[in-house]
């Protein structure tokens, strides 16, 4: 006995047969000889379930690849728009003493950030930070991968290389003046005033004007200190800000937290306002690393990288501290407690 499925019959004599064939009926081989000379039988070959499996697969693979690639088009964006503003914004204040005061500088920078997040969160997730996206892999790893970290991280630092490379293209003759009028010499120690428009020093370069034994101010275990726990607390805020059952900030039916991106920006300003006179507030390694990778580049050596006393990881590793001990302690401790008591109340 024969079984035959997916048989077309285009002889009408046999369509009695065809309807026994498309039940799953069985033909004897004799029978099946006799169709094949009343009827032209076409097969089909419908796709075997391997081929079926595979397109699918290429379906839901392009789909996802697309998608991250867009949440990578996002951060490389945020980041390269954040440190251009950050850095520029330091430059006009050093060079051309534009920005007189402190919150001037952290005021702007602070909306450069909320700038940068308003760009690109429709598309992406607007970590914009490595310390951030750290933050997210170790307290929300249900909903961002670590596979995500290094992809994220390494975008976030060429953007703000890249960031730092159009800052330079835009003030290096008023850098070469400033340097020539105060007789300050790339690579050299005094160098180190020019060097902070391309990121953070520790501590704030602006003590060596009046205090001579300077680098007793902060110390780098003073200065770790001080970006794991500003960065703590920026990203503690990012989480609280952007929790959907925060209503304070938006409409938790609606999901709406469009001021979160502005409130991400002031936080990071009254950071800067706080903690700049002790370590400039670096709080992000990509923004102070790529610009200072730039920086050694193009003339000032050592002084850029690894910086006086060697201190540049002080600005990677305490933000990857601080960052994601913040989130734990709002989503492990805090959002753990406002939901029990939320809870109880509503009983």
């Amino acid at each position: 006995m024969a079984r035959l499925r997916g048989v077309e019959m285009e002889n009408p004599i046999v369509n009695e047969d065809r309807k026994l064939l498309e039940k799953g009926g069985t033909v004897t081989a004799g029978e099946l000889g006799a169709l094949a000379t009343d009827a032209t039988l076409t097969v089909s070959d419908p796709a075997p379930p391997r081929k079926k499996f595979l397109r699918s697969l290429d379906r839901v693979f392009t789909k996802h690849v697309l998608r991250f690639l867009a949440e990578l088009g996002g951060e490389f964006i945020g980041t390269f728009v954040l440190t251009l503003i950050a850095t520029t914004v330091g430059a006009s204040d050093i060079l051309l003493n534009t920005e007189v005061g402190l919150w001037n500088v952290a005021f702007v920078t602070g909306m450069g950030v909320g700038i940068s997040i308003y760009s690109t969160a429709y598309f992406s997730n607007s970590h914009l930070n490595p310390a951030v996206t750290l933050a997210f892999a170790v307290v929300r790893w249900r909903v961002f991968s670590w596979k995500k970290i290094l992809p994220y991280m390494a975008v976030q630092l060429f953007a703000a290389f890249l960031g730092g490379v159009v800052l330079y293209a835009a003030y290096w003759d008023s850098i070469q003046l400033y340097e020539e009028e105060n007789g300050i010499v790339r690579g050299q120690n005094n160098s180190i005033v020019t060097a902070a428009i391309f990121g953070a020093y520790f501590p704030n370069p602006s003590y060596a004007l009046y205090a001579e034994n300077h680098y007793d101010v902060v110390s780098p275990v003073k200065a770790l200190a001080v970006e794991a726990w500003a960065t703590g607390i920026l990203v503690f805020m990012i989480f609280t800000f952007s929790d959907p059952n925060n209503s304070s900030v938006g409409r938790v039916d609606r999901k709406n937290k469009s001021a979160v991106p502005v409130l991400i920006g002031l936080t990071v300003a009254v950071l800067i306002s706080l903690y700049a006179p002790l370590t400039q507030a670096g709080l992000n390694p990509a923004k102070v690393l790529g610009p200072r990778i730039l920086a050694a580049m193009l003339g000032w050596g050592s002084i850029a990288i690894p910086g006086p006393r060697k201190g540049f990881w002080v600005y990677i590793i305490g933000p990857l501290i601080g960052g994601p001990i913040g989130a734990a302690l709002y989503d492990w401790v805090v959002a753990r407690m406002a939901k029990r008591n939320f809870k109880q109340q509503s009983e």
